[in-house]
């Protein structure tokens, strides 16, 4: 098995690892980012809107987000938009987003290693892990380091396999097609709201082009067992609400993820292990939103990483 030694050992390549990564490499450690999958955002799990204060922030360029000046909101019977002259929010390019932030920490000395899967964690004989042992296509490579930051996401892969904490018992539960449409107010968001929607959550129709958006619907577990992505094609099928102005609709690639919805309830510091993301529940509880969280955090443990 092949050995590495690092100072900081990153798993889980989203918003929230790849800024923690740049940021304790800046600070002079030497990083290893672990993602699982063949790249980095090769799978899209959020709609991706955020605001661009923190865009602009977190120096996040332009062309990986589309800005919106307009938001409406809808019930069965009423809706309101509300406008700006200025953008205030902004769908981001998911993919472009996830890999530019990645490439950042790259480019400050983080060792970036794709496909490479977790199986097993190292610890120490007090318990407290020391890395992990990952699979990467036809080797398997033991990470060692002096601090551990765990941003898998929802599965919380290396705090849930030390026993620091379980699998969330409340958490969002959401289904998107990304689609082609025959007309769009492309600076326009809308959220819709009630039964016929879904029963505990909101739809949404965000524009990531002049001619694209990303049609959604996002459910409360266990509040509700109605399955978001059956509801998702009734509604686009059946063209309810405002996706009826939308013109034909083309289906380009379905979106699937998960996001905690318990608060700040988990503990964030275990030892040398620092959770981060979603891993540590850090989202929005009410419109269920981490991006922007993700990164703002990724880069506090990156920094609390290399004291």
């Amino acid at each position: 098995m092949e050995e590495l030694d690092f100072d900081v050992v990153v798993v889980g390549g989203g918003p929230a690892g790849s800024s923690a990564a740049r940021i304790a490499a800046k600070n002079g450690c030497s990083v290893a980012l672990i993602e699982k999958e063949k790249e980095i955002a090769e799978t899209v799990r959020t709609s991706g809107v955020t605001w661009i204060s923190d865009i602009e922030e977190f120096g996040i360029p332009n062309e990986c987000y589309n800005p919106i000046k307009k938001f409406s909101f809808c019930s069965p019977k009423n809706s309101v938009t509300i406008s700006d002259n200025i953008a205030k929010a902004a769908v981001l390019d998911v993919r472009k987003t996830y890999r530019f932030l990645a490439k950042r920490a790259q480019s400050l000395g983080s060792e970036v290693f794709t496909s490479t899967n977790v199986s097993e964690i190292l610890k120490n004989s007090s318990g407290e892990c020391i890395g992990v042992i990952a699979k990467s296509q036809d080797r398997e490579i033991k990470f060692k380091a002096k601090v551990i930051i765990d941003a898998s996401g929802f599965a919380s892969i290396v705090a849930r396999e030390l026993g620091h904490v379980e699998q969330w018992k409340k958490f969002g539960v959401g289904a998107e097609f990304e689609v082609k449409t025959e007309k769009l107010e492309y600076d326009n968001w809308w959220l819709m709201v009630g039964q016929e929607y879904s029963p505990a959550g909101y739809a949404w129709i965000f524009p990531t082009s002049k001619n694209t958006a990303r049609i959604g619907v996002g459910i409360g577990k266990p509040d509700s067992d109605v399955d978001p992505t059956i509801r998702l094609n009734e509604l686009i099928d059946n063209k309810i609400g405002p996706i009826k102005d939308l013109g034909k609709i083309e289906k380009i690639e379905f979106h699937y993820g998960l996001i905690p919805n318990e608060g700040l309830t988990r503990k964030t510091v275990y030892d040398n292990l620092i959770l981060v993301g979603d891993s540590a529940g850090q989202a929005n509880p009410l419109v269920l939103e981490g991006i922007r969280y993700a990164i703002r955090f990724g880069e506090v443990a990156g920094k609390v990483a290399a004291i």
